[in-house]
């Protein structure tokens, strides 16, 4: 037998191998935009305030604080943001009433306006540096989608206060409360970075730019772990580093990376992007389960930080990664009686009175909509098939195999902390 007949028996047993893998996982329920959709709808239905504009944070409602504090309202306004333009007859109006309600949280009256946790009051004044990093990366991302130039006016005023959290101490770095400040973390370092970058693509000023570097520059002296590429949590004003590491740390420093990658055209910050990617999927991508091994309100961060490094390097490898996590959400943390996600992402047997989070269900609603643009198992599976019938293996094997490497497993996730 020559070398093109055994290569070509060895593909047709490759694609057979493939195909009967696959026959034995069970069906995607749909693509992703279905999911997305079947999820806000359900948010919206549970969590929503009618009239109101805002939301509950949790589901049975919590008496003592029966709204969403502003972490929770961050990630749940990149859901509309997403949902909005790919789903506008649906959720353009939940966007833009939710875009009013967060006035609540406004502190206008502050020395340097910003929004504070839970609802701004004149003897009030409670904020997080990181809640409102969070919201300048949602409203950069709602004025590229709308060109509604309220966005871009709401990312300029909070990314000042963001910015406003620098101070000399520890050679630079923001803090991460403004009523506390003895801990400078990577949580709104990084993002803060990411925030200032973002506006910097949009209007291209300069001062943006020196702030994105700066703000990265410190972080990765002070708080990166080089052993590994991986982030650290916060150092304290002795200089003590808290050396926890969360998915989230790492993933905005993968984003600023590439950031400043698109930015300056210096190839060296996609390398260090690469590096810190691979150094997360190796830690944080279970190879049992697929399932990204932190918490959910944390996860959507590094799933978007993945596939952002997909679309820079046309790595697969990425992308399938976060479609394995996502997979494995869909099948064990989905609670098919209400549509809405459990708070812990592992395969557990759940009380019929569990707690649902608004930042949960969030979170995985956000991981929907960010796949969007991308097939899903089912529909790799369905390329391999109609492949196959066209006669044409080698491409059939390429949709089964990245099938294969998207779909989970089905082993409880375990978190990792130093």
């Amino acid at each position: 037998m020559n070398f093109n007949s055994r290569f070509s028996a060895g593909l047709r047993v490759s694609v057979f191998v493939a195909g009967a893998l696959l026959a034995g996982v069970p069906q995607a329920r749909a693509n992703y935009r279905t999911k997305a959709i079947e999820l806000t709808n359900a948010i919206q239905r549970d969590f929503y305030v009618q009239n109101e504009g805002i939301y509950h944070g949790e589901i049975p409602v919590n008496a003592k604080l029966p709204y969403e504090v502003m972490w929770g309202n961050g990630v749940q306004f990149s859901v509309l943001a997403a949902a909005a333009r790919y789903e506008p007859d649906s959720f353009k109006k939940p966007f833009y009433e939710f875009t009013k309600g967060l006035e609540r949280y406004w502190d206008k009256d502050a020395p340097v306006p910003g929004f504070d946790a839970y609802f701004s009051s004149r003897d009030g004044d409670d904020k997080y540096y990181d809640d409102n990093a969070w919201l300048v990366l949602g409203f950069c991302e709602a004025y590229r989608n709308t060109k509604d130039k309220q966005f871009l006016d709401w990312a300029r005023k909070t990314q000042d206060f963001v910015q406003s959290g620098w101070d000399e101490k520890l050679g630079g770095g923001i803090y991460w409360y403004q009523n506390k400040k003895d801990s400078k973390n990577t949580c709104i370092n990084a993002p803060g970075a990411v925030g200032a970058l973002a506006l910097y693509s949009i209007e291209n000023k300069k001062s943006d730019l020196e702030w994105g570097q700066k703000l990265y520059d410190w972080t990765v002296a002070n708080l990166q772990d080089k052993t590994d590429n991986l982030y650290w949590d916060n150092i304290n004003l002795d200089g003590k580093v808290e050396k926890t590491k969360w998915t989230y740390n790492t993933a905005l420093m993968i984003r600023a990376s590439l950031d400043l990658w698109k930015a300056t055209k210096k190839n060296s910050y996609l390398q260090e992007a690469k590096r810190e990617a691979d150094a997360s999927v190796m830690r944080w991508a279970d190879p049992q389960s697929g399932a990204f091994a932190d918490s959910a309100r944390f996860n959507h961060l590094l799933a978007e930080a993945l596939i952002q490094t997909y679309e820079a390097t046309s790595d697969i490898k990425y992308l399938n990664a976060v479609r394995r996590h996502a997979d494995f959400g869909d099948r064990y943390v989905r609670d098919v009686r209400t549509g809405t996600y459990f708070n812990n992402w592992n395969t557990e047997t759940r009380k019929p009175d569990e707690h649902k989070s608004l930042i949960e269900s969030a979170s995985a609603a956000r991981l929907l909509w960010l796949l969007v643009p991308y097939s899903d198992v089912e529909e790799l599976r369905i390329k391999g098939d109609d492949a196959m019938q066209k006669g044409e293996s080698r491409v059939a094997v390429g949709w089964y195999q990245q099938a294969m490497n998207s779909t989970a497993g089905a082993a409880a996730t375990k978190i990792k902390r130093d």
